[in-house]
């Protein structure tokens, strides 16, 4: 029944829909949680007699969970926190999503990301010491017998099934997909529905059914691997007719949500495409001029370039804050915002092994303009930038920009809203680099968002209040079939020319990367 009530939950969390009901399903899942995992140690810690007659076996789990409920319920929020990195069966994108972060907090857990990062693993550190020492306490309370364990010996119960089952359960799963993306491009459209509809039902079902495992063996392993021979009476038919009704509903429910997420992830409209740096592979130095008149020959829907602030207030296209310039007694490393622009103009860039001179924003426009070409500006900000760096960029380029539909994107809210305020009619977006929280509190002209651990929570978030995502920066043929999967948009690529190829695929060589997609989410 855990995997009946999981994946029903999940069928509903893929339909949009209000905060509260999806809250309200996650607070049903949890509570189911604990009685399944109250089930496991009852099983496990039973006599025979109990053990063979379930309603009995029913009745004392009843029993225990009254007496245990605190400690089983705070064991499974930390179990379903420690999941969230392994998919949490599914749920880990939704549920991350739900997270909305103060508008004051949110450039400094953006700005400070590598900082927020190694917090939260120390964080995650001690919420699994926690865990370990709550199952520890726990094991002694059902099965007084047992010698207490001490100390991160425990950890055995939890890497042991990790390693015996999530981590065959993740290779075979995307061992299967890439078979499946092997010859499903070879099938004719309704064949490679199917297939692809079946693979998706196995993968699933595979993947709920070793989830669970996982969880018996964790409760097994804890429990000191106990010998467990249930002896049941095959005449017994009421035992066969109970577990056919679950098993069938599992079943059904698993077609049900292939049927949506190949509803939800069909690639219908084609990628707008983006340059990423102005570079299409190796044809120029990222943000050069030079690069730009090469790419705009492949015409790109976009390029995208960064800007930096200089110490005299201007705003120069680099994408390092920290530049190696070209001088007369070598190659001298700077920082542009320590560097007045006249300086900086005086001598070549060095861009692993290529060079080219720095330019202002205002030159980068003019040729830009002179090949018809849009562009996305990326604003670099950070803590040495001027405190009215915003306020500085829309006066010097907000007309300009509107008037020669270009659009301006930016890692700080801050400076989105700014911008908005300064200039009411300029496309600003806003650029996520960490997929771990909600963006419905961060409205925006568009989304920036980062492809790894991107799910269709955040694109449908995106696209309830009316804006585009554009993703960065798939550059191989299987990663952006999987963006146009995930309804994205737009995908900023450093491979343009490729971008444009699977552009023009018919929608069923798309259809593999609806199952990873959905994969991915398991483990």
């Amino acid at each position: 029944m855990l995997m009946a009530d999981l994946i029903t939950l999940h069928i509903m969390m893929l339909n949009p829909g209000l905060v509260l009901i999806k809250v309200i399903l996650i607070l049903g899942f949890i509570l189911g949680l604990v009685f399944e995992l109250n089930l496991i140690l009852t099983a496990f810690t039973t006599n025979k007699s109990i053990l063979n007659q379930s309603d009995l076996l029913i009745l004392t789990t009843w029993r225990r969970l009254s007496k245990h409920w605190l400690a089983l319920t705070g064991l499974v929020l930390l179990l379903v926190i420690l999941w969230l990195p392994f998919g949490d069966a599914g749920f880990a994108g939704p549920v991350l999503n739900l997270i909305q972060l103060p508008i004051q907090w949110v450039d400094l857990a953006v700005l400070q990301r590598r900082i927020v990062v190694v917090v939260l693993a120390i964080i995650y550190c001690g919420i699994l010491y926690g865990f370990l020492r709550l199952l520890g306490r726990l094991r002694v309370t059902v099965k007084p017998e047992l010698v207490p364990i001490n100390g991160w010996h425990r950890l055995v119960w939890f890497v042991r099934p990790l390693v015996t089952f999530w981590l065959p359960l993740m290779i075979i799963d995307h061992l299967l997909v890439r078979v499946l993306h092997a010859f499903s491009s070879q099938l004719s459209t309704g064949m490679s529905n199917f297939v692809s509809l079946v693979f998706l039902v196995v993968l699933v079902s595979l993947s709920l059914l070793i989830l669970s495992a996982f969880l018996i063996a964790m409760i097994w392993e804890s429990l000191e691997q106990p010998d467990f021979r249930p002896e049941f009476d095959e005449n017994y038919d009421q035992l066969h007719s109970m577990a056919w009704f679950p098993t069938g509903l599992v079943f059904v429910l698993v077609i049900l949500f292939g049927f949506q997420a190949f509803h939800f992830g069909a690639a219908i409209s084609p990628s707008v495409t983006i340059a990423h740096r102005g570079v299409i592979g190796n044809n120029g130095v990222p943000n050069s001029v030079a690069a730009l008149r090469q790419t705009t020959k492949h015409r790109p829907n976009f390029v995208e370039i960064d800007v930096q602030e200089t110490r005299d207030r201007h705003f120069v296209v680099s994408h390092g804050q920290d530049v190696a310039l070209k001088t007369s007694n070598g190659t001298k490393k700077v920082d542009i915002q320590k560097m007045d622009f006249k300086k900086l103009a005086r001598h070549r860039v060095d861009a692993g092994g290529k060079t080219t001179k720095l330019v202002k924003l205002s030159s980068y426009l003019n040729v830009a303009k002179q090949k018809r070409q849009r562009l996305i500006v990326e604003l670099k900000v950070t803590p040495q930038d001027s405190p009215d760096v915003a306020k500085l960029f829309a006066a010097q380029y907000g007309d300009r920009l509107i008037a020669e539909h270009n659009f301006v994107h930016t890692m700080s809210y801050q400076a989105v809203l700014q911008l908005k305020h300064l200039k009411p009619n300029l496309i600003v977006g806003y650029i996520v680099p960490l997929n771990m929280m909600s963006i419905k509190n961060l409205p925006a002209d568009f989304y920036s968002l980062q492809a790894i651990g991107l799910n269709t929570t955040m694109v449908r978030q995106a696209h309830s209040i009316g804006a585009p995502v554009f993703v960065w920066t798939p550059d191989r043929t299987r990663d952006m079939q999987m963006m146009r999967a995930l309804g994205t948009d737009g995908q900023i690529t450093n491979q343009l020319t490729r971008l444009q190829r699977v552009n023009r695929q018919p929608a069923k060589d798309f259809n593999w990367a609806i199952v990873e997609n959905v994969v991915n989410q398991f483990c």
